[in-house]
């Protein structure tokens, strides 16, 4: 009587050589765009609202910090005190159109003085035909 020896370590391989090709292979077979779904729509907020400090300078070059009078003096100090508390508060600066290019860019050193790390100008959406 004879015993037969067979080695399964060769077959073994191939097995699992197997299955990992089929773990590689299968997310580029199994694909969802081709399916016909009509997708739900939705309306997104096109602005975060957050707690900012809004510094606005009218067309008579009067300027305000949050809706509130003040002058160029104090506005240092004050700004210096509303960042102390989160350097990453936004700091909004409304400007008029008519007004001069380098005034909007000297409230702009101003803030970043302060310590304002996030500095936005104001401005409002085109109309399509504008």
């Amino acid at each position: 009587m004879r015993i037969l020896n067979i080695n399964v370590l060769p077959v073994a391989c191939v097995g699992l050589l197997m299955v990992i090709m089929m773990i590689m292979v299968a997310p580029m077979v199994i694909s969802f765009s081709k399916t016909p779904v009509d997708v739900p729509k939705a309306n997104t907020a096109e602005r975060k609202v957050e707690n900012e400090i809004v510094i606005s300078l009218t067309k008579d070059k009067k300027l305000y910090l949050n809706d509130e009078p003040i002058s160029l003096n104090i506005l240092k100090e004050e700004l210096e005190e509303q960042i102390e508390e989160d350097p990453y508060r936004l700091v909004v600066i409304r400007a008029d159109k008519d007004v001069n290019y380098g005034e909007v860019i000297s409230i702009i050193a101003l803030a970043k003085e302060a310590g304002a790390k996030r500095i936005a100008c104001s401005t409002k959406k085109k109309e399509r035909n504008e």
